[in-house]
């Protein structure tokens, strides 16, 4: 059986900061941190670059729109630091999609353009296509 397409969002923003100081300035705690110099425990490699994201709150089979809403949402509860943040560093709005059955599509109406625009947030979609024609019953 084909697994469920999984999408999430996220904001998050890099840069040779101290991600503790992130957290003090926008009164939320990080979903996902590290310090530049910091080692990856997957590649045991040392990050170039400290990073600040904060995840949508939905599970991951709901539709990206939702997501990119729910995130919208977190940094609305401190729009006035989430902007200043998103400013200074670049914030990005991340779209991650792993799409397994198919392509939903995706729609930015007028109201979410706006909201991207008044958070200063570029967007970058990570979009991966994993259907296979190769049959389950064979």
């Amino acid at each position: 059986m084909t697994e469920p397409n999984e999408q999430y969002a996220y904001f998050t923003v890099t840069g040779d900061f101290d991600p503790a100081d992130i957290s003090q300035l926008v009164g939320v705690p990080p979903t996902e941190c590290w310090l530049k110099g910091d080692v990856n425990p997957r590649t045991q490699i040392e990050r170039k670059f400290s990073r600040w994201s904060l995840y949508s709150r939905l599970e991951r089979t709901r539709e990206l729109e939702a997501h990119i809403a729910d995130v919208i949402e977190q940094l609305g509860m401190n729009r006035r630091e989430f902007v200043e943040l998103s400013s200074k560093h670049r914030g990005i709005m991340q779209l991650v999609a792993y799409f397994r059955t198919d392509y939903p599509g995706l729609h930015f109406d007028k109201d979410l353009v706006e909201s991207l625009a008044e958070h200063a947030l570029s967007v970058d979609f990570d979009f991966y296509y994993l259907y296979s024609d190769v049959r389950e019953d064979s």
